[in-house]
């Protein structure tokens, strides 16, 4: 057989064994990138955009349509999308722990923020991507920076790590959980005066801290269990509070 009909030969056997095509890199980082914008809408809500309600069926239409021509066996392409969706809601979860559940200084929490600033920015492509652009919009003079912060705030408040919590609001929201435990020691007259004197604010958010400060200290007693030392933490406290 002359070479160019043994190659013909090879190129039939194998077109006739093999389905499709494994996918190419492109196709698989495409996969990626579309399974990454569907894990990561519902934090596109979060982060003030709008999500089209009907979002997973139009992207699973529209991952079908720009797939169509792909030369990838239907059964393969399906566990390719399940895999990269899984993996991409795997990575979500682990980057979110590690930023907040997991972490244990001040500033492995406050880069709760640098995490969602980075998954803002997934949202903003997904604004640009041909099948998600009219899936995941963001408004009018949309600010990125301002969303991921609220955000975050919205995690670390109750730490005291949110961005407006000044080292005077912490100082002053650790007297409020103090007038509310020490109630039953310092006596009600010492923890209304206590309230008053440090537990004013014109910001909704930061009254709104002091209260449950003060709540979640009435709820305890036993946080600190004697007068002493009740009056040696509200001293200490007193100090660092403007």
């Amino acid at each position: 057989m002359k070479p160019a009909s043994r190659l013909a030969a090879m190129l039939g056997i194998i077109s006739t064994a093999t389905p499709g095509l494994a996918q190419t890199q492109s196709q698989q980082d495409r996969l990626n990138r579309v399974a990454q914008f569907v894990v990561t809408a519902p934090m596109c809500e979060k982060l003030g955009m709008t999500l089209d309600p009907e979002l997973p069926q139009k992207a699973a239409a529209g991952v079908e349509a720009e797939t169509a021509d792909w030369r990838i066996d239907a059964q393969r392409l399906e566990r390719l999308q399940v895999d990269a969706v899984k993996r991409q809601g795997a990575i979500l979860s682990s980057d979110l722990a590690t930023t907040s559940s997991n972490a244990k200084t001040d500033a492995q929490l406050r880069g709760v923020k640098s995490v969602l600033l980075g998954y803002g920015q997934t949202c903003m492509a997904a604004t640009r991507d041909p099948i998600f652009s009219a899936l995941v919009v963001a408004p009018a003079g949309y600010d990125l920076d301002k969303a991921a912060t609220e955000m975050a705030d919205s995690m670390l408040e109750n730490g005291g790590l949110a961005s407006w919590q000044t080292p005077d609001i912490q100082a002053r929201g650790d007297l409020m959980m103090l007038a509310g435990t020490c109630r039953s020691k310092i006596g009600p007259s010492r923890s209304d005066a206590l309230v008053k004197e440090f537990g004013q604010s014109n910001d909704p958010r930061v009254r709104d801290y002091y209260s449950r400060s003060f709540d979640e200290g009435l709820a305890d007693p036993s946080i600190i269990e004697t007068l002493a030392g009740c009056n040696r933490a509200i001293a200490g406290f007193r100090a660092k509070a403007r």
